[in-house]
């Protein structure tokens, strides 16, 4: 029921929600992404922008090397172009010590054609990066070589200024805030785009987390409802779903209590006209008749205590309690074997630890474990000494003979019943696990049951966390197959 309730509820009403919320989450990555990529356009944009300053500077030093030395001071703001790039000519007297072109990086603007005057360049905060500012092809003159430099400058993302020297010791200096200015680098915006896209993953994961998580809890306390913790902010959906998966249960356990003292009734009410009938059918005179009236009823109170220990889910209810799993399961085996039963317990497996060559020693070996692990285990020990006896009865009612084997390892213990008979259909394998169903071919009728045993046996196992298979032997036979852990509260 809890299932196919979670199936139909939580397309109708929260994958609508962890949709939208995706999209939210996957428009923000997209927005992250289209800023940083249009920033990393643009930046390239103005770099290249940039080319059309160098012939410009290489104008105005022209003009003013031709000036006569009186007008130079006067005429340099002429040439300023708004803040794409502005020049100022100091004089020599007027250089600080600080200021002293030996202390800024001096660029390389010889040509293959000549030298050029001096260049020196201050980045203020940066460092100039050599790659960057070395051209590949020598220029040929200096607008050639201008023009290379300011693009390479404004790939720095600093403030910059240039200086070039005239003959008399004055110098031009040459500054761009509109270009040579400090920016965000390309580097810095791809990270920036990288770890907004990963924050939308993470917020997405978070977000979609935190709106299933009630549906988790509620799903691994399906069975304790009434005394699980429902949150206030949990969603109006999830709140709904335990309320009403808490009714479901309520109502359906008042059903089963009903009909369990319903059945209860009955079996009692039975006892008196079954035990009036045996000392009755003690005085019928033939023998085959009344052989056949005390097995009907034995048949007739054994169907109706398995149906009762079913609905009770597989047996009364037990404490947990540390017992010994192996002299439980050779005990079954024993009781068997006394009473000319063809059941054979097999030897106890253990694990094996192999160790590999080192370079000291090539040689392998296996440490068995025997002597280390013990059989002690939490759980019900009632309870799976009714699984396994049943398991071993059905491997000699139906499988002529039963093998049993025991696996001891540190967090589980597996149990294996074979038998010899004819097996199940692969197709019947679930099916064989329901209540009160019976094979008609392969377990015949007369040998009498209510095929509640295997849904017993498989309550018992879940009961313990377990895992409860049933597999077809190659040639001939089936192997029932008992894997549960050594600690209930461990799973």
């Amino acid at each position: 029921m809890i299932p196919n309730f979670f199936e139909k509820y939580l397309p109708t009403k929260i994958r609508p929600r962890i949709l939208l919320f995706g999209f939210l989450c996957g428009f923000l990555a997209a927005s992250f992404a289209s800023v940083g990529v249009g920033a990393i356009i643009n930046r390239r944009a103005e770099i290249a922008e940039t080319t059309w300053i160098g012939p410009v500077i290489a104008r105005v030093y022209e003009d003013i090397s031709r000036m006569p030395l009186e007008r130079r001071l006067l005429s340099v703001g002429n040439f300023n172009r708004s803040d794409a790039v502005q020049f100022a000519l100091v004089k020599e007297h007027e250089l600080r010590d600080a200021q002293s072109l030996d202390s800024y990086f001096l660029l390389n603007t010889n040509s293959q054609y000549g030298p050029n005057p001096r260049i020196y360049l201050d980045l203020f905060d940066r460092n100039p990066r050599q790659k960057i500012l070395k051209s590949d092809y020598p220029p040929e003159d200096l607008t050639a070589k201008l023009t290379f430099l300011v693009s390479a400058i404004a790939r720095h993302d600093s403030r910059a200024m240039l200086y070039i020297p005239f003959a008399n010791g004055e110098r031009l200096v040459v500054s761009s805030p509109k270009y040579w200015q400090a920016r965000i680098t390309e580097v810095q915006w791809l990270l920036i785009c990288l770890a907004g896209m990963a924050f939308s993953g993470v917020l997405y994961a978070v977000g979609t987390r935190a709106l299933l998580r009630p549906f988790k809890i509620l799903s691994e306390n399906s069975n304790e409802l009434n005394t699980l913790n429902i949150k206030s902010f949990w969603p109006e959906e999830a709140i709904g779903v335990a309320y009403r998966l808490s009714t479901e249960q309520k109502e359906k356990a008042e059903v089963l209590d009903e009909r369990t003292r319903m059945l209860t009734a009955i079996s009692h009410d039975l006892r008196t006209p079954a035990t009036r009938l045996r000392l009755r059918a003690e005085y019928i005179e033939d023998e085959n008749l009344r052989n056949k009236i005390l097995s009907d009823l034995d048949l007739m109170l054994g169907m109706t205590r398995d149906a009762i220990d079913f609905l009770k889910g597989g047996l009364e209810r037990e404490e947990e309690e540390y017992f010994e799993i192996v002299s439980l399961v050779q005990s079954i085996c024993v009781d068997f074997s006394d009473v000319g039963m063809p059941v054979i317990f097999m030897p106890i497996q253990y694990p094996t630890l192999r160790t590999t060559g080192t370079v000291f020693s090539s040689h392998e070996k296996s440490v068995p474990l025997d002597g280390m692990l013990k059989g002690n285990m939490k759980g019900r020990p009632k309870a799976l000494q009714r699984a396994i006896t049943d398991l071993v009865a059905n491997a000699v009612k139906y499988g002529f003979q039963a093998k049993v084997s025991l696996t001891i390892e540190p967090s589980r213990v597996l149990i294996e019943v074979m038998d010899k008979g004819p097996g199940i259909p692969e197709d019947e394998m679930e099916n064989v696990l329901k209540p009160f169903y019976r094979l008609e071919k392969s377990r015949n009728r007369e040998t009498g049951g209510s095929g509640l045993g295997l849904s017993i046996v498989n309550s018992v196992i879940q009961a313990h966390h377990g895992h409860f298979d049933l597999i077809n032997l190659p040639v001939q036979g089936l192997n029932a197959t008992v894997d549960i852990p050594r600690s209930i509260e461990a799973t």
